[in-house]
């Protein structure tokens, strides 16, 4: 049976994926001012091809990121050790990213870094671990 931590986790999780996803989507398709400013400036040259490809590149990676967190959710949300395991090594992932922002004191990465660790200190937890095995410590049937 799930328990109300593991279903925040995992709505976190998916919250996180879906908010990835949108992220991820403007960066892919929105031609804004800036890109259109640095092709004026670059006019058919390696740079221009360069910073066009560069946010394209980014924003797919976003993307894979976001599908990352919506897989890891979906594990969690049907009580998967590896939904578990993904979520730590995505949390710790981020917080790692977070950490030099986190430094000099920037609140979003602060909020986010501190969503990250207790995310992966909870589910680090004996107990919750332990809900995730089966008796004896086998892992449950898929």
């Amino acid at each position: 049976m799930r328990t109300l931590g593991v279903t925040i986790v995992g709505l976190y999780q998916f919250l996180r994926g879906i908010v990835g996803l949108i992220f991820g989507g403007f960066i892919l398709f929105f031609e804004g001012p800036a890109n259109k400013m640095a092709s004026v400036a670059a006019a058919g040259n390696v740079v221009e091809r360069a910073l066009g490809h560069l946010g394209h590149r980014v924003g797919i990676v976003v993307i894979v990121f976001a599908l990352v967190h919506l897989v890891a959710g979906y594990g969690l949300w049907l009580m998967r050790r590896w939904g578990r395991l993904l979520t730590i090594l995505v949390s710790a992932i981020e917080l790692a990213l977070m950490l030099p922002s986190a430094l000099q004191v920037n609140t979003f990465a602060l909020c986010f870094g501190a969503l990250n660790a207790v995310c992966i200190l909870y589910l680090a937890m004996p107990p919750v671990r332990r809900t995730f095995l089966g008796a004896g410590g086998r892992l449950q049937a898929a």
